[in-house]
């Protein structure tokens, strides 16, 4: 996988044709674009990828330059199932005490995040 830009900004369009003409022409190669903005290229292997990417540039773009990086990988955790341990925090002066264990929050806390 490789993430894709253009050089210039004005040859954007260009870009997103050139991922749109490969796409069709290629049944192995997957663009996608992620929530960073990014447009990925997945292919069926390093030579594959080198060759992809050399068709968009050349052919499908028109000779318009390209950058190409590593994608961003954006980490999510999240909590399963509620936490057999419970822990314990103490304030800076040692006269309060803060107990805590870790549990799902649930669908309809995420939901309402989102509104």
């Amino acid at each position: 996988r490789v993430a894709v830009e253009a050089k210039n900004a004005a040859d954007l369009p260009k870009l997103v044709e050139g991922l749109k003409r490969l796409s069709k022409s290629d049944p192995l190669v997957v663009i996608s674009r992620e929530e960073s903005g990014e447009h990925v290229i997945a292919g069926a292997g390093e030579l594959h990828l080198e060759i992809c990417l050399k068709d968009l540039q050349e052919d499908f773009m028109g000779g318009a330059e390209i950058k190409i990086n590593d994608p961003v990988v954006s980490f999510r955790e999240t909590i399963e199932k509620e936490s057999s341990i419970q822990v314990l925090s103490k304030s800076v002066n040692k006269h309060n005490r803060i107990f805590g264990k870790a549990s799902p929050l649930g669908e309809d806390f995420s939901l309402a995040i989102d509104e």
